[in-house]
């Protein structure tokens, strides 16, 4: 297994399936940063931990896999299949994240995460079902 997605997924078994927030600090390099979990808000290594400990409490047991990678230089893409439940409603969570992050030898410095966030809510009961039809036709969530 190439050392980029080894890293990858050490990253995402560590940080959000055991919640190990301390192993954050031997997968990011210094000053490294994350892009895209919440728009267009930067992330450091400790605000990606709180991040995590808010999150993680909302799901059940969670299993992650990524069925698709591709690996340029330094940059590694990956598309990375989550699936839990939601503790409030115990319903099914089953969403998909394209990741690309870049390295720095064996740490990641830079890491963009594009969440299917709008699922993620929707499954967690915390938005309407069907939320992206229903604004499509103009209605507003208030």
């Amino acid at each position: 297994m190439p050392h980029k997605l080894k890293t990858l997924e050490t990253y995402f078994q560590e940080l959000w399936v055991k919640g190990n927030l301390d192993a954050l600090d031997t997968l990011f390099a210094p000053g490294a940063r994350t892009l895209g979990i919440m728009g267009d808000t930067e992330f450091d290594a400790e605000e990606l931990k709180e991040l995590v400990a808010m999150v993680r409490p909302l799901l059940g047991p969670i299993t992650v896999r990524t069925p698709k990678m591709m690996e340029q230089n330094e940059w590694l893409s990956a598309l990375v299949e989550i699936k839990s439940h939601a503790i409030d409603n115990n319903n099914p969570v089953h969403v998909f994240n394209h990741v690309m992050a870049r390295f720095d030898g064996e740490c990641m410095i830079e890491i963009y995460s594009n969440l299917d966030a709008l699922t993620f809510f929707e499954q967690l009961g915390l938005l309407p079902d069907n939320a992206m039809a229903v604004m499509l036709g103009g209605t507003r969530l208030r």
